[in-house]
């Protein structure tokens, strides 16, 4: 039977959004909710790839029903996917203009699903290369962040911009993390290691842990992100 989730964000057949797991993507928005909203972790909603919208479709509805009193926001080029280099450069998943949707169409998928009223919203039009340029108030902090840039360049860039925005209990959700055969080496996965050991080897900088929280569809990973001492 087609999922009727108060959250789910398109009418799709029994395999969306489950995804052919327990846990499919608009539960997995619901979780991070829930978890934000029990764990009083301060902060908002930062999203890395925004797509047609339907991430943050699920994102807005979860946090209204968990009475979650956050701001959204949303970071795309809504030029598709950049030019593939590095590790990225043979994918066979992933090319460049993939994913293209502007601005505008995303808000119009918001206005659709009526959520574009339920939290303030704020659109960041940007390559993440560029994120060093975007210029937010240091103070506001991410209690989830949502990463679907599918790409290690963009992960490794999206994960060094926001990692000082980072509380103890931050959930962090990686949709394309069995991206590149789920290899370790690889995409999400590489650049997310690669993060980890930058801080962990910072003499200057506090030890961070991440502790896996929930698996979804058979695409993601979300984690949660403890500093240590």
């Amino acid at each position: 039977m087609p999922r009727t989730d108060q959250l789910d964000p398109l009418l799709y057949g029994d395999e969306w959004p489950s995804l052919r797991s327990a846990t499919g993507r608009v539960d997995v928005h619901s979780l991070a909710a829930f978890w934000a909203r029990e764990s009083k972790v301060p902060g908002h909603y930062f999203e890395f790839g925004v797509g047609a919208g339907r991430s943050a479709v699920s994102a807005l509805r979860a946090a209204a029903k968990h009475n979650l009193n956050i701001e959204f926001h949303l970071f795309d080029s809504f030029e598709g996917l950049p030019p593939l280099e590095g590790l990225d450069a043979d994918s066979r998943q992933f090319q460049q203009g993939q994913f293209s949707f502007g601005v505008d169409q995303v808000k119009e998928f918001l206005r659709q699903h009526d959520v574009h009223a339920l939290a303030p919203i704020h659109f960041y039009k940007t390559w993440f290369s560029a994120l060093d340029t975007i210029e937010i108030d240091p103070a506001i902090r991410a209690a989830i962040v949502h990463i679907d840039c599918d790409l290690y360049s963009s992960a490794l860039q999206v994960l060094n911009f926001i990692g000082p925005r980072l509380e103890s209990g931050t959930i962090l959700l990686f949709d394309d993390f069995n991206a590149f055969n789920a290899s370790n080496d690889r995409g999400e996965r590489r650049a997310l290691s690669d993060w980890i050991d930058q801080i962990n080897n910072d003499p200057a900088s506090p030890m961070a842990e991440l502790t896996p929280y929930v698996s979804y569809g058979w695409h993601g990973q979300g984690f949660i992100f403890n500093r240590m001492g």
